[in-house]
């Protein structure tokens, strides 16, 4: 039914046989050279990537699930490694690219009717006034506090920079444009993705921001091991996590920003989505 695909495709829950799980695999004379490589990899993480890169048929790119995504872009691969600072042209660039896109995919014949994705506000926030981006270790890229905050003032929000999508195949569809134009780019943008609700009861979105505030690594109070978190979304008084983002306790120039995901996103949500 043609509705139907098009249902599947824009972000509703799909029902067929998951990507993964069709029955394709590379036969060994047409295995990619890169998946080649990788089976022998002395990392396992890489060894089991590759072992389901070979099992993704990319003709079925398009019902392709956020972790059948994360192993297509080889992105235990890419994470296996530091990965670098974006510099301020590659923010600009690719929010020039996101405008170009969401143009195209208007066009497309079987483009839904309604807003696929667009910007959460017309505000601008200069986050470098509070933090900047900066290698943080182990947790990789991170943002450091510039200044000396107090608990309760406001670290940063969502602004022009953060881009809601209401159909997870529009987001899909981004990662692929994206990844044509610049593959080093394409895990990043996926990790730095979540999804979540924008009022009580409303219906989920995928969000990502396309600035430095992606860099906000997770900081966990009830998990032995962990830092603590010093930012929580929404102000300290409100009764729900809004896009706004504030001092959880004073934070200290040089000091790491840490926030707990779980306030915000909805980790296990990305089906919902239709991914």
């Amino acid at each position: 039914d043609e509705e139907e695909d098009d249902e599947d495709d824009y972000g509703f829950v799909y029902h067929g046989i998951p990507a993964g799980e069709t029955g394709f695999k590379f036969a060994d004379e047409d295995l990619p050279e890169d998946i080649r490589a990788d089976l022998e990899s002395d990392d396992e993480d890489i060894r089991t990537e590759a072992m389901l890169r070979r099992e993704l048929d990319p003709d079925r790119w398009d019902v392709f699930k956020y972790w059948e995504l994360h192993a297509y872009f080889a992105c235990d691969k890419l994470f296996s490694s530091p990965r670098p600072l974006w510099t301020d042209q590659q923010w600009r660039d690719v929010r020039d690219f996101y405008h170009e896109f969401l143009e195209e995919d208007k066009r497309e014949e079987d483009s839904p009717e309604g807003l696929h994705s667009y910007q959460f506000s017309e505000d601008e926030y200069d986050l470098s006034q509070n933090a900047i981006p900066f290698q943080s270790g182990g947790k990789g890229r991170g943002l450091q506090a510039v200044r000396d905050i107090k608990a309760g003032e406001s670290v940063f929000k969502a602004t022009n920079n953060t881009i809601v999508f209401n159909y997870g195949h529009t987001w899909r569809k981004l990662l692929f444009a994206v990844n044509e134009r610049d593959p080093s780019i394409t895990c990043d943008m996926h990790v730095w993705s979540w999804v979540q609700d924008l009022y009580d009861g409303g219906p989920m979105k995928v969000v990502m921001d396309l600035d430095s505030g992606s860099l906000l690594n997770e900081g966990r109070e009830d998990v032995e091991g962990w830092e603590l978190p010093n930012v929580q979304c929404g102000r300290p008084d409100a009764t729900r996590c809004d896009m706004d983002y504030y001092a959880y306790r004073d934070i200290k120039k040089g000091d790491e920003l840490l926030i707990d995901y779980n306030e915000f996103a909805f980790l296990d949500s990305w089906p919902d989505m239709g991914l």
